[in-house]
């Protein structure tokens, strides 16, 4: 148990949850667990597929906005965790009951659509309580969870199989609520501990209340210029899925589906990078080195042969799974930063990623239907991924890479401050960076979610800093910056 325990604590296991809302959706639509006659993608294959696809589309667009005004107080999100995960496991029931029956299946796939846009915007929610260094752990690892789920759901028929589909939202609905019990009790630690720090500063948006901060403009753009990315993509990869073989040669085969462990695998080798060869990464940089990969995707798929079709199968898997994380992490980390509430960033990011499969879906049915030139439409789609790829955002907006400028006089005079003791002690950039910030009375939590470092890097970073100042704490600091600033 003590050894358990450990490692819950290492990788924030429970908060691995939201991988178990990312295997039911791989369970439903790319196994024949819940729907026996089906081998492989279910996409447009009845009234359950789209209704739940719009459904989805419309309550991260909407719902995110919504869940992002209401306070963390407010007694609408127990209702709201509990009925999500059996939102999801009602619909799944009904869609399988309602195989043959439109208006059934049609009421299955509007409820998990809901449930499943729902249960991932509340796992935002409840994420937020995690440092950036733990989310950089336990949103790649939670992927790993549809690897054994891939093992064993493709084995599983008739009522097994429903129950066993009908378990993952359920299991992550729990999780969900022990991560939110665990998380109120470490903010309310951290609302003491902050307290009694000297000049602690202000905490990051707090986006379990709800973070009625209003999103600057620049973001707003920057946020848009993301989602465009993210639709064009996944409109790619919705066309591929609606033409695509139930399986790939290779998996019908072997009948195992490779391409799915490779992304998952992909998505524990995205963490250990971020974690251990980063020090600050740009998230939605990443994203623009998806539009290489989705334009190979769509010219092997035009290749003959075992292997092209295996390939394009897994690259497009694994870049599903890798953007999957990513939106995540990308959000989470906007949401640290303030820049956006934390369920409005994901419902965004996710809602334009779900429209694209939705339109790709849709637009890849009515070609075959018309009798449309495959090959014309992928070489347009090429055309858009490319442009995808020129008006993606490289890095942050300008005027959050510009931290140390000051933005008022008492700033500029700190700032002048900092700039000499740097002169004087040779302290390093970044020891500037971090001193200019706790002579502004931020505290160390503060510090660690503006600059995306680890709390044991700001640690050391202000160890050094006291040593090469030959000082012992922050008033010590701030009356030493002061008095470098009033030096003529």
């Amino acid at each position: 148990m003590a050894s358990f325990g450990y490692i819950e604590s290492a990788f924030k296991l429970r908060y691995m949850g939201i991988g178990l809302v990312w295997a039911w959706l791989y369970c439903s639509y790319s196994t024949s667990a819940l729907f026996s006659e089906r081998q492989g993608q279910s996409i447009n294959a009845d009234a359950s597929w789209l209704a739940s696809a719009a459904a989805v589309v419309i309550v991260f667009l909407i719902g995110g906005a919504v869940l992002s005004r209401i306070p963390r107080a407010s007694s609408l999100w127990l209702p709201l965790r509990l009925g999500a995960p059996l939102l999801m496991a009602v619909g799944t029931m009904l869609s399988y009951l309602g195989v043959g029956v439109p208006m059934l299946s049609g009421a299955g796939g509007l409820l998990t659509g809901i449930g499943y846009a729902l249960l991932s915007l509340l796992w935002a929610q409840a994420l937020m309580a995690l440092d950036i260094e733990e989310l950089e752990v336990a949103i790649p690892l939670s992927s790993v969870i549809i690897v054994p789920c891939g093992v064993v759901f493709p084995h599983l028929q008739g009522p097994a199989g429903l129950m066993a589909t009908m378990f993952l939202p359920l299991a992550s609905g729990v999780l969900l609520l022990l991560c939110v019990r665990g998380g109120e009790t470490r903010v309310r630690f951290e609302d003491v501990a902050c307290k009694e720090e000297p000049f602690c500063g202000e905490p990051h948006i707090d986006e379990g209340s709800g973070g009625r901060s209003p999103i600057e403009r620049v973001w707003r753009f920057y946020l848009l210029r993301v989602m465009l990315v993210l639709g064009v993509l996944y409109m790619s990869v919705g066309w591929l899925s609606s033409l695509a073989e139930t399986r790939d040669g290779l998996h019908a085969l072997i009948d195992f589906d490779v391409a799915m462990l490779l992304s998952s695998l992909a998505s524990v080798a995205l963490g250990v990078a971020i974690v251990f060869f980063s020090k600050k990464v740009s998230f939605s940089g990443l994203f623009r080195w998806a539009v290489p990969f989705t334009v190979a995707t769509l010219v092997l798929r035009e290749m003959p042969g075992l292997w092209p079709g295996f390939a394009a199968s897994a690259i497009s898997a694994t870049l599903d799974s890798l953007i999957q994380v990513l939106v995540y992490l990308f959000a989470l980390t906007l949401a640290k930063q303030g820049k956006v509430p934390a369920v409005l960033g994901v419902g965004l990011l996710n809602g334009a990623v779900q429209l694209g499969v939705l339109v790709g879906n849709i637009g890849g049915e009515a070609c075959v239907a018309a009798g449309v030139s495959l090959t014309t439409v992928g070489l347009l789609l090429v055309c858009l991924v490319s442009f995808a790829g020129i008006v993606a955002p490289s890095g942050k907006p300008i005027e959050d890479g510009e931290q140390l400028s000051g933005t008022n006089a008492v700033e500029r005079a700190l700032m002048e401050g900092c700039l000499r003791l740097q002169e004087r002690f040779s302290l390093s950039d970044r020891e500037t960076e971090i001193a200019f910030l706790l002579a502004q009375g931020r505290s160390r939590p503060y510090i660690r979610e503006k600059l995306f470092i680890s709390k044991n890097t700001v640690a050391t970073h202000i160890k050094h800093i006291y040593q090469k100042l030959d000082i012992h704490s922050k008033e010590d600091l701030i009356d030493l910056v002061t008095a470098a600033a009033s030096q003529d």
